[in-house]
């Protein structure tokens, strides 16, 4: 296998945390395989150690100015601040209580520094970080909910590009990222890339098997 190693480790985490992941799926109507199939590459990417390294200083920034002064994947399901501020702002318009309450320190009175704070926090925990994946899947369901698609295959590409292009880019652009080979593990870019998408539905059929 391509990934070796790092497949299996990604797959491990699953049946290690599959319960509690799962729990949250189904109290907010959300298939989980199918959310865990499409943030799949993540878990394959992530590393602790790296993650620990890179982003000590950035989560101080983030802190204490914001996304526009550092924005940087976290946990192990590598969710932007930015995209976790995001993800809230649209949490509102879902209007329901399950998510409401989950979130409700975000929508009460405090300062901006105490709620990205708690972003960082959030993000860092993987059962509270997996909430803004389901949170996101959730949004799409609802601004797609008139989309004709093909199969499940290629509503599941699509949500996969999106999770990794950004879920407010336009469906126009999502699609080109459904088949753009620009995904790798390492540093540095390396000469041989994968498509995002493509990890996402391979992975989905090998629970359907």
């Amino acid at each position: 296998m391509i990934f070796g190693s790092n497949w299996q480790k990604a797959c491990t985490f699953i049946e290690e945390n599959k319960n509690l992941m799962l729990k949250t799926c189904q109290e907010n109507n959300v298939d989980f395989n199918f959310a865990i199939s499409a943030v799949f590459p993540e878990l394959i990417r992530y590393s602790v150690l790296r993650d620990q390294i890179e982003i000590t200083l950035l989560k101080a920034l983030y802190v204490h100015y914001g996304a526009e002064y550092s924005n940087f994947s976290v946990g192990v399901f590598q969710i932007k601040p930015g995209c976790a501020e995001e993800i809230l702002k649209h949490v509102p318009k879902l209007n329901e209580p399950g998510f409401n309450d989950h979130f409700s320190y975000f929508f009460q009175r405090r300062s901006e520094r105490e709620k990205r704070h708690e972003i960082v926090r959030e993000l860092e925990d993987p059962s509270m970080e997996f909430y803004f994946v389901v949170a996101l899947i959730r949004i799409l369901e609802n601004k797609y909910s008139r989309e004709k698609w093909k199969n499940t295959d290629e509503k599941l590409r699509f949500y996969s590009a999106a999770y990794n292009a950004g879920f407010l880019s336009p469906e126009k652009y999502i699609r080109e990222m459904m088949t753009a080979n620009l995904f790798h593990t390492k540093l540095t870019k390396p000469k041989v890339t994968y498509c995002y998408s493509d990890i996402s539905s391979v992975y989905f059929r090998t629970l359907k098997e």
